[in-house]
C-alpha cells in the first residue's frame, strides 16, 4: 500500500507545484514588468476648431451647451494599461472619459459596446464635424461628414477608414474627407514598433496626372503632383495622433536606460505639395510646415520632456516653420530648405513680441490672441508651464499655433453677454500627455515550453521544445541566448541524449545555446532537447526552467536611429511525470505549456489533477484487493 500512497502524494505535490511556480521571472528593481505596469497617455489634434456662444444653451436647451462648433481634421489616440475606468481628463469629463480643452470628447468611456469592445487603447479620426446646440462636453456632433472612425483594443484592430473619394483616373483623385483609427494592445506583451492608439483626420488630399497604376481605393501610385507628403503620409489639413512605447532616450535621442517609456504625439501639416511622388526625384514643399507636439515620459529622473517644433531635431525646439523643402523619400534626411518665422522676422522672442502688440489693441475689446506660443499646461492660459516631472514619470502640455478667444467672463465691445465664452477659434490645437511608473516599463521576451509527453515511463524518452517569439513589428532579435536548466525529484534518473540545433554546451542539468538568432519581426525559432529516462528510474517530477535573452533594435521617439534594448524572458514548468518500473499509469496527450507572461497555473493544475486521478484509481484498486 505504501507505493500507491507515494504515487498519490507525488501527483498532489505536482498540483501544489503548479500553484507555486510562476511562468516568468521577477523584473529587477526600478522597473515594472509590462503586465503589471500602470501607464497611460493621450494625444489629440484639431487643425481648426471654432465654437460660438458657449454656455448660452442653458437658456435654449436646458443644459450646458454651445450654440455652434466645427472641427476640421480631428484626431485622437489614447492608452490606459489598467483600463479607462480609472482615467479621467478634462474639467467637464465624465468618469473614464478624456475631454480636450475645447470640450470635445477625445475618448469615450470604454468599453462602449458595439465595435468598441476594448478598454486599454483607443484611436479616433474625422475629416469634418459640425455641431449645433450640442451639450458639453461634446461626444456626438450633429454632422460628421465621412463619418468618425473609432477603434479600441484589445483585441487589436485593423485600420478603420471612413472617407469620401473622388477618383477620375488618370486626371485626378481626391480624398476630400477622411477619418482613420486603429488600436493595438496585448495584456501579456508590449506593443513595439507600432502605435498603441492611432487616429488621423484630414480634410483634403488631391493628386493630379497619374503616370502609374491605380492603388486600392482609387489613389494614384505615381502622380506628378500631389497635395500630400509621404513618410509619414500627410495631407492638406491633417492631424495625426499616436500613443507608443519607445526606448528610454533623452530629447536628443541619446539612450538613457534599458527599458521603455511612453510617447504621446500629434503631428499636423497644412498644405504640403509633392512633385514626382514615390520616385527617386520626389520633392516635397511644405508651406506653414509640420507642427509636432510630443510628450515623453521615460520613468528616469530628469528625463520627462515636451517637444514642439518641426519634429526633426531638438535644436529647432520652439521654431515655427514657414517653408521646408524635402528631397527624396527618406524621412530621416534633413530638409534642404528650412525657413522659420523667426528667420524671416529676425525676432528672437517672436510669440511674445507679436502677442504683446496685438493684445494691446484687442484686449480692451475683450479679445485675446496668441500666436506661436510654446507648450503650456493643459487647460491653463495664464503662463503655467507644461508638465515635465523631475522624477521622469510624467510629461504633459498643450498649445495652439494661433488662438483667438473672447475669454470667459469677458465683454464684447462693452456688451456683457450671458455666456461663458463668446468665441473660441484655434488653428493647430494640440494636446499630449504621457505617464509611466518610476524606472519605466520592462518589456519581456516571450518564451514558451512544450513537452511532447505529460507522463513518461522508465526506459522511455521525451522531448522538450523551447520557442522564442518575436511578436514585435520593427525589431530583429539578435544575440538570442537560451539557457535551459533541468532538475528532478530524488531518485529520478535520466540522460540528455541530443539537441536540435546542436547546443553550445550540454550537460544533464544545463543546456546553453549562445545564439539561435537572428529572429526577424513577427516570427519565432524553436530548439528541442531530447531526454531518455533510465530503465531503473524512480517515480518523480521533472522541473524545467528556460531563460532567453536578446537585443531588440526599435525606433525611438524622434523617429530616427534605432535604439538597442535588451529583452529577457523566462518560463518554469513542472513536467513530465516519470513513472518508475511497474507503474501502470499510461502516457497522457502532449502537454502544451503557457507562454511567458501568462500564468501556467491552470494548465498545470489540470495536468496534475489528471495524474492524481490516475494515481487515486490505482490506490483504490490496491486497497480493494
Amino acid at each position: 500500500m505504501r507505493r500507491p500512497l507515494a504515487i498519490l502524494t507525488s501527483a498532489l505535490l505536482m498540483a501544489l507545484s503548479a500553484l507555486t511556480l510562476g511562468g516568468v521571472g521577477s523584473p529587477v528593481s526600478g522597473q515594472v514588468a509590462h503586465p503589471d505596469a500602470d501607464y497611460r497617455g493621450y494625444s489629440t489634434g484639431t487643425v481648426v476648431h471654432a465654437d460660438a456662444l458657449q454656455g448660452l444653451g442653458l437658456a435654449l436647451s436646458g443644459s450646458n451647451s454651445q450654440v455652434a462648433n466645427a472641427e476640421i481634421a480631428f484626431s485622437g489616440a489614447t492608452v490606459a494599461s489598467k483600463g479607462t475606468d480609472g482615467v479621467t481628463s478634462g474639467p467637464r469629463a465624465n468618469a473614464g472619459t478624456i475631454v480636450n480643452e475645447v470640450d470635445q470628447v477625445v475618448q469615450p468611456n470604454l468599453p462602449a459596446g458595439g465595435t468598441l469592445a476594448g478598454d486599454r487603447s483607443f484611436g479616433r479620426g474625422s475629416g469634418l464635424e459640425v455641431g449645433l446646440l450640442t451639450p458639453l462636453p461634446d461626444a456626438a456632433n450633429t454632422v460628421i461628414l465621412s463619418g468618425k472612425a473609432e477603434a479600441s483594443a484589445p483585441p487589436s484592430t485593423g485600420l478603420v477608414d471612413k472617407s469620401i473619394t473622388v477618383p477620375v483616373n488618370p486626371v485626378a483623385y481626391a480624398s476630400v474627407l477622411r477619418g482613420q483609427a486603429q488600436a493595438t494592445y496585448d495584456p501579456d506583451n508590449c506593443i513595439l514598433g507600432e502605435p498603441l492608439g492611432f487616429g488621423r483626420g484630414l480634410a483634403a488630399d488631391a493628386q493630379l496626372l497619374n503616370t502609374g497604376a491605380v492603388l486600392p481605393g482609387g489613389a494614384f501610385a505615381l502622380p506628378l503632383l500631389a497635395t500630400d507628403a509621404p513618410t509619414p503620409e500627410r495631407a492638406v489639413s491633417q492631424s495625426q495622433s499616436v500613443t507608443r512605447l519607445v526606448p528610454q532616450v533623452d530629447m536628443d535621442g541619446n539612450k538613457v536606460g534599458d527599458n521603455f517609456g511612453l510617447m504621446s504625439e500629434t503631428r499636423m501639416t497644412i498644405a504640403p505639395i509633392t512633385l514626382f511622388k514615390n520616385t527617386p526625384s520626389q520633392l516635397t514643399i511644405e508651406f506653414l510646415g509640420e507642427w509636432v507636439l510630443r510628450a515623453v515620459a521615460t520613468g528616469i529622473p530628469n528625463q520627462a520632456y515636451m517637444f514642439y517644433g518641426p519634429g526633426r531635431t531638438s535644436a529647432q525646439n520652439g521654431q515655427t516653420p514657414v517653408l521646408r523643402v524635402l528631397q527624396g523619400t527618406d524621412p530621416n534626411v534633413p530638409p534642404v530648405v528650412n525657413v522659420t518665422l523667426q528667420d524671416v522676422l529676425g525676432i528672437a522672442n517672436l510669440g511674445n513680441t507679436i502677442n504683446t502688440t496685438l493684445n494691446s489693441v484687442l484686449n480692451p475689446l475683450g479679445i485675446e490672441i496668441k500666436v506661436a506660443e510654446g507648450p503650456r499646461a493643459i487647460n491653463k492660459y495664464d503662463g503655467t508651464a507644461a508638465t515635465q516631472a523631475q522624477d521622469g514619470t510624467e510629461a504633459a502640455g498643450a498649445l495652439d499655433v494661433v488662438r483667438v478667444r473672447v475669454a470667459d467672463g469677458a465683454t464684447l465691445a462693452g456688451l456683457q453677454l450671458p455666456v461663458s465664452s463668446v468665441l473660441d477659434v484655434r488653428v493647430g490645437h494640440m494636446e499630449a500627455l504621457a505617464k509611466v511608473p518610476a524606472g519605466g516599463i520592462k518589456c519581456r521576451l516571450p518564451v514558451q515550453k512544450t513537452s511532447d509527453k505529460a507522463i513518461v515511463s522508465a526506459g522511455d524518452s521525451f522531448t522538450y521544445s523551447i520557442k522564442v517569439d518575436n511578436p514585435y513589428a520593427d525589431c530583429e532579435l539578435t544575440d538570442v541566448r537560451v539557457e535551459d536548466t533541468i532538475s528532478v525529484d530524488p531518485g529520478v534518473r535520466y540522460t540528455v541524449t541530443g539537441t536540435n540545433p546542436m547546443a553550445n554546451s550540454v550537460t544533464n542539468t544545463k543546456i546553453i545555446y549562445n545564439d539561435i538568432g537572428p529572429i526577424p519581426p513577427r516570427s519565432s525559432k524553436v530548439v528541442t532537447i531530447s531526454v531518455q529516462v533510465a530503465a531503473d528510474s524512480a517515480s518523480g517530477l521533472f522541473t524545467d526552467n528556460a531563460k532567453a535573452s536578446a537585443n531588440c533594435a526599435t525606433g525611438n521617439a524622434q523617429g530616427s536611429a534605432k535604439i538597442v534594448v535588451p529583452l529577457t524572458g523566462e518560463v518554469t514548468v513542472v513536467v513530465p511525470q516519470a513513472n518508475g518500473p511497474g507503474s501502470t499509469v499510461s502516457s497522457a496527450a502532449p502537454a502544451e505549456l503557457p507562454k511567458t507572461g501568462g500564468s501556467p497555473t491552470i494548465p498545470l493544475i489540470g495536468l496534475a489533477l489528471l495524474a492524481a486521478a490516475a494515481a487515486a484509481r490505482r490506490l483504490t484498486v490496491s486497497i480493494s484487493r
